[in-house]
């Protein structure tokens, strides 16, 4: 018997069996057909066979951080001078620095380590520039930060002073955080990184007990407290911010007159008032 002929718009030719199945199913041999002419369906992306579109991975292999704005406002007091200081070559440079938006350089400092690696997650940064003065006459000064979903609550700021005299740094505020803003009480003076390279850093309002102190803040607040011990050697500078203490016998001019001595104050004969060590020499008399 015949078997009747059944007209096929498109022929389909098989190829070479494979031993398991291109699609899911039950076991055995399987074809995969090959179109001769067109895709089965208008519209539909031409794919090579056996191969994945490529969107597909992409969106597999990366994945969009949502990210979140956060606005910090700095305060600083002008400083005492009035008009002659302001007439100077530095002031000049500094008035450049703040044309051009870079005054100050702010580092936001996650509380948290990075739990891949184990070490301080990297800081995200951006200068702040000045957009004028508040109701009390201090000067203001704006940054915006794109902050990661993943980076963690904000538990320190580093601040670099990029003018060449140092400024009084009153407070920082961020605003944008989903726990509502974060206060930063400085009440400091920031010497100019053309004075000290080092960054000072200011830690939030947030107290925190020794033993609970986030891991992301523990190195901070180590050198932070040993840069306010010193190490006992050297002459003090003016930015220096060392809380150290020594016995001097300068307070007159024995050197020149013996009559000139005063009594050495912070030993055990006169213990107060204490006086803060400066590192210059002592007399050789007395």
């Amino acid at each position: 018997m015949l078997k009747p002929q059944v007209h096929q718009p498109q022929s389909i030719k098989p190829l070479f069996p494979l031993s398991k199945p291109f699609l899911h199913g039950n076991y055995g041999h399987a074809f995969r057909p090959v179109q001769s002419t067109s895709t089965l369906f208008k519209g539909s992306p031409k794919l090579r066979i056996g191969s994945v579109p490529r969107n597909t991975i992409k969106a597999i292999a990366t994945s969009t951080e949502k990210s979140i704005k956060v606005k910090a406002v700095v305060t600083v007091k002008p400083t005492v001078g009035g008009f002659l200081s302001n007439i100077s070559l530095d002031q000049g440079l500094d008035d450049l620095g703040d044309l051009f938006g870079k005054s100050l350089l702010l580092e936001l400092v996650s509380a948290e380590l990075d739990p891949k690696t184990g070490l301080d997650k990297s800081t995200i940064q951006d200068y702040a520039r000045k957009i004028g003065a508040d109701g009390d006459g201090n000067m203001q000064y704006e940054s915006e930060f794109e902050v990661p979903s993943g980076f963690g609550e904000i538990g320190a700021i580093l601040v670099e002073n990029e003018h060449h005299k140092e400024m009084y740094l009153k407070d920082i505020v961020l605003d944008g955080l989903p726990n509502g803003p974060v206060n930063v009480t400085c009440n400091s003076w920031l010497h100019s990184k053309h004075d000290n390279k080092q960054k000072r850093v200011f830690f939030t309002n947030k107290l925190y007990l020794p033993s609970q102190t986030p891991d992301g803040l523990k190195r901070y607040r180590a050198e932070e407290l040993t840069i306010l011990r010193g190490n006992g050697q050297g002459e003090r500078k003016t930015y220096d911010r060392i809380y150290d203490y020594d016995v001097y016998n300068d307070l007159g001019d024995p050197d020149k007159k013996p009559e000139l001595a005063r009594p050495v104050l912070g030993g055990k004969q006169n213990p107060y008032p204490r006086r803060c060590r400066t590192g210059r020499p002592r007399c050789d008399t007395g």
